[in-house]
């Protein structure tokens, strides 16, 4: 069945709310992974080294899973099964990045930048999580952090696009309102 349908009611989907929750973890540990980066102290000495670097790797993994788990959230809401197998993290942005036919028809989510960006986020959690260096050289980390600068300035207005495309909400077509019905979904003021 297709979870879009909401019957007479036309409100939202309330786990949007959960998307957008999602969202804001992703904006929170991206943007502090951004500033722990341009504040550097990397190369700081025995527990500050130590500290800095480990808070850099873990907002950006922590980051990137969020906006993982935003997408699993929306796929779910759409009633479209999450990719499977050892490479679904990559599969999942592949997929989201591309339009749906058939019974869940849906436009692609991400455009071929936000895309490119999200991968280079991917690679660094893959990084972090596996541990492929003994140290952690920042140099090797501007790529993503300039995805992750991007993603930031985007990723929420992107959601924003999408969900509008695929979960309109009819009683209110100019999100002003009269006061009569919209805006009852739970999530930010667009």
């Amino acid at each position: 069945s297709n979870s879009r349908t909401h019957g007479a009611d036309t409100m939202s989907d309330a786990r949007w709310t959960d998307v957008d929750k999602d969202i804001e973890n992703a904006l929170m540990h991206l943007g502090m992974a951004v500033r722990i980066f341009e504040a550097a102290g990397f190369d700081a000495p025995d527990l500050e080294g130590y500290r800095n670097s480990s808070a850099f790797m873990h907002a950006m993994g922590a980051g990137y899973t969020s906006i993982e788990n935003a997408l699993r959230r929306i796929l779910d809401i759409l009633g479209e099964t999450p990719p499977s197998g050892d490479a679904w993290h990559k599969d999942l942005i592949d997929r989201v990045s591309r339009p749906m036919s058939g019974d869940n028809a849906r436009p692609a989510f991400f455009d071929p930048e936000m895309r490119r960006d999200l991968l280079e986020c991917l690679r660094m959690r893959h990084r972090v999580r596996h541990s492929e260096y003994d140290e952690f050289i920042p140099s090797k980390a501007e790529p993503s952090i300039s995805a992750a600068r991007r993603v930031v300035s985007r990723i929420k207005d992107v959601v924003v696009k999408f969900k509008k495309q695929v979960d309109p909400d009819t009683s209110d077509d100019n999100d002003g309102g009269d006061g009569s019905g919209g805006g009852s979904s739970g999530g930010p003021p667009i």
